[in-house]
């Protein structure tokens, strides 16, 4: 599950980058339509028109970033815990490599014991 949520991200970056750009580019396009020279005139209906239009680009941003936001919430929480788990899975590797390395000691000592063994029976009393 954790893998699986991690491999999405690039596609919900990539998403929200979209949608970041294109809603630049509508303010963008919202405000340059404004008139801005001297004794312009404005059209008050196309003035309402390119606020409203900008202010409705801002909304669904502010969706789309709430929408994001628990998703980064969800994904930052998961990668806490799997981070918590990696910790843990090396620390048990640890162990078990050092585990091994007794176990390993010990059968050396066991055929040394079991030699010594061996000659001391076939000494002649």
């Amino acid at each position: 599950v954790q893998i699986a949520c991690l491999e999405q991200w690039p596609a919900l970056e990539d998403e929200n980058n979209l949608s970041f750009s294109r809603a630049t580019e509508a303010l963008k396009a919202s405000t340059l339509r404004l008139p801005v020279t001297s004794g312009a005139r404005v059209d008050a209906v196309s003035l309402k028109n390119a606020v409203s239009s900008a202010v409705d680009v801002m909304q669904g941003l502010g969706s789309s970033v709430c929408s994001m936001l628990s998703k980064v919430e969800d994904r930052t929480y998961l990668i806490s815990e799997l981070s918590v788990v990696a910790a843990q899975e090396k620390v048990m590797l640890d162990e078990c490599r050092e585990l091994l390395a007794m176990a390993a000691e010990l059968e050396v000592q066991e055929s040394s014991l079991r030699t010594h063994l061996m000659q001391v029976k076939d000494l002649p009393r």
